[in-house]
């Protein structure tokens, strides 16, 4: 349902689920995912793979408060450094807790490369940061 009353019926809502137009989620997994997903960085970063990966840690991570559920409630662009951060609030105890991503990698870069053709512009400068620890 609509905003302005029910959602009226279209060609494209009554298109099988075979249709050749990717799901949001198919948009944002990166096939090409490795071994270093959600591995941290020297800094203490998180390494993402592409945006889907960086809900799904939220999703797996309860609250370090009370250990509910996180909800994400802003998504900071910080592509300039190299990263990416989600802001978090407990849906119990309305803990606020803070997740910054590594976006600097190899393999979120290719596959944002993939994603925009011609219309990539690698935001951040610097090497990639480097993998070190998977917890």
């Amino acid at each position: 349902m609509s905003f302005f009353g029910k959602k009226k019926s279209s060609k494209q809502d009554e298109k099988s689920s075979s249709s050749p137009i990717p799901s949001d989620e198919a948009l944002g997994h990166n096939p090409d995912r490795n071994e270093h997903l959600f591995w941290y960085t020297e800094e203490g970063y998180i390494i993402a793979q592409d945006n889907t990966c960086q809900h799904e840690y939220v999703q797996m991570t309860p609250c370090p408060s009370c250990g509910g559920k996180l909800r994400v409630i802003a998504h900071l662009n910080r592509a300039g450094q190299g990263l990416s951060e989600l802001v978090t609030v407990c849906q119990n105890c309305r803990y606020t807790v803070n997740f910054i991503f590594d976006i600097s990698n190899d393999v979120y870069q290719q596959w944002w490369a993939n994603q925009l053709g011609t219309l990539y512009i690698r935001q951040y400068d610097g090497p990639p940061r480097e993998p070190i620890s998977p917890d």
